[in-house]
């Protein structure tokens, strides 16, 4: 099979001078740390996609009895700003990891003195009572809580339990930053693709998501169930080169 350099890799252009597929053990259900490079797509005159590093994501996943524990910090840099979110999640030992209480810092910094960012740091937790998401902010307020839902970062940590094998989508609803609600989401396997990364052919497996509220995504897993890189029109994730794989 001829590897190709499909759109969402294509995009990184010189910014993938350098990186290596990581290799090395990964185990889905063992404890686990993984660094993303966050990447903003920005179309130029005559939508050509460019853009450039805008911050960072490192997910940590710690089994527990009951469900394990998630640990998510993501660097979001826009211009001179940038806000880091410090998540945590307690969550069920379910195909969706779906969150039974967590808590998010989110702090802002600004180099520009003309920008003001005094007063934006915020403190979020929420929780699961009965039939009902709990969410705590300035105020306590709840809602319903769907069939089947997830957090967006989790699923850095759902997608590598789930089978290389054409099937039913897998149907769920997202929270985005702790409680944008993003209903009727699927997740989709699309097959496997052979991709020239690292001067090598890497086999690599895709899967899509598409819903209300969100842009397409690609997810692309090595044959180890490792997530490395989640691209949508807008950013991307690039797992860092050589990543390690799951630390015991």
């Amino acid at each position: 099979m001829n590897a190709t350099l499909p759109r969402d890799w294509s995009v990184l252009a010189d910014r993938l001078a350098g990186w290596v597929p990581p290799e090395g053990p990964f185990e889905p259900a063992g404890t686990w740390k993984l660094s993303y490079q966050r990447h903003a797509l920005i179309p130029e005159p005559g939508g050509k996609p460019a853009g450039g590093p805008a911050g960072s994501l490192v997910i940590e996943i710690v089994p527990e009895t009951g469900g394990p524990r998630v640990q998510v910090t993501e660097a979001v840099v826009t211009g001179a700003t940038t806000v880091t979110t410090a998540a945590a999640y307690q969550c069920a030992a379910d195909q969706l990891l779906t969150p039974q209480r967590w808590s998010l810092d989110i702090r802002w910094v600004s180099r520009m003195p003309l920008v003001p960012v005094a007063g934006l740091d915020q403190k979020r937790s929420g929780r699961v009572e009965g039939h009902e998401l709990v969410f705590t902010a300035a105020k306590e307020h709840r809602r319903p809580a769907p069939q089947r839902w997830t957090a967006s970062w989790l699923l850095f940590a759902v997608l590598p339990h789930l089978p290389f094998a054409a099937g039913p989508a897998l149907d769920f609803d997202l929270f985005e930053e702790g409680e944008l609600h993003k209903p009727e989401q699927k997740l989709a396997y699309a097959g496997e693709q052979t991709v020239a990364l690292g001067g090598k052919n890497v086999a690599l497996h895709v899967f899509e998501q598409f819903g209300r509220g969100v842009l397409p995504t690609r997810w692309w897993l090595d044959t180890k169930h490792r997530v490395l890189l989640s691209a949508s029109e807008r950013h991307l994730h690039l797992l860092g080169s050589r990543a390690p794989g799951a630390t015991t």
